[in-house]
């Protein structure tokens, strides 16, 4: 599988080919049977996801961009986005408040709330999230960010809140099928809500193409497709690179995790992950 523009396009346009619109996740609330989401989790590199957005918007889908909080410093990414939310396309917090205070419940709510206060600042509502994963991270205490919203003063804080990792189910009602691009090879995820407590990698279905992955969508309704826009680029040869560089990356982490030294020290600079 590469992840290329192009293909992209591809995919947007066969959907419309099969008569399959795509809508934000935050319509999902109102949506009348079935739905596609195509969600995105926004760890660096917004021009990249607006590069997806305008795929995206020439063929009529509207998508569910979750950007971290730091992006929103600089106001020509905050300019991106909000052409992004004027065609139509959700622009949320993509969080990880419990990993940057080390489990701390009562300040990872005030990191949360100063937060999503810049976002609505800036004209964005929230009304879906999504959390980040941090996969080097050594954590201490609890188990991943979800944990934020399975907590039950944060959910009483926001009852009209969903996180589409934990309760979106729950609060819209619904039942979907997960496909996510984590790890650089589209998947079938396995119980997405809960796969942070109980380890599910076996049971994802990896796909090698996005032909593969429409023929799926065509025959389910409820589907949520999530693209992580920073690994996607204009060229093959560009991302053949990248991958091979993300490829050698992942394989010395494994092996450095492995040395509690280094394991400790690696989790200090767990955000660099995001960066590949």
């Amino acid at each position: 599988m590469i992840f290329v523009y192009k293909k992209w396009e591809e995919f947007c346009k066969a959907l419309n080919d099969k008569g399959l619109q795509s809508i934000p996740a935050k319509d999902v609330f109102n949506a009348d049977g079935g739905y596609l989401v195509l969600k995105h989790d926004v760890e660096t590199d917004v021009p990249k996801a607006y590069k997806m957005a305008q795929i995206e918007s020439r063929y009529g889908h509207r998508g569910s961009y979750y950007v971290q909080a730091y992006l929103m410093n600089d106001p020509k990414n905050v300019e991106l986005l909000s052409e992004m939310q004027a065609n139509g396309h959700e622009i949320s917090y993509h969080y990880d408040v419990m990993d940057s205070n080390k489990g701390d419940i009562d300040k990872a709510m005030e990191e949360f709330e100063q937060n999503a206060e810049t976002f609505r600042h800036s004209g964005f509502d929230i009304v879906t999230v999504c959390q980040h994963g941090n996969p080097v991270l050594e954590r201490v205490g609890y188990t991943s960010n979800r944990d934020f919203f399975r907590n039950q003063a944060v959910q009483a804080k926001y009852p009209a809140m969903a996180d589409i990792m934990v309760d979106f189910k729950q609060k819209a009602n619904t039942e979907y099928t997960y496909y996510s691009d984590a790890g650089r090879m589209f998947k079938l995820i396995f119980d997405p809500i809960n796969n942070d407590l109980v380890n599910s990698d076996d049971k994802n279905i990896p796909y090698n193409d996005l032909g593969e992955i429409l023929q799926l969508i065509s025959k389910d309704s409820k589907v949520i497709l999530s693209t992580h826009p920073h690994r996607w680029t204009a060229s093959a040869f560009s991302y053949r690179f990248k991958a091979f560089v993300f490829k050698a990356v992942k394989l010395t982490a494994k092996v450095l995790m492995k040395i509690p030294f280094l394991k400790k020290l690696m989790s200090r600079y767990y955000y660099l992950a995001k960066k590949i």
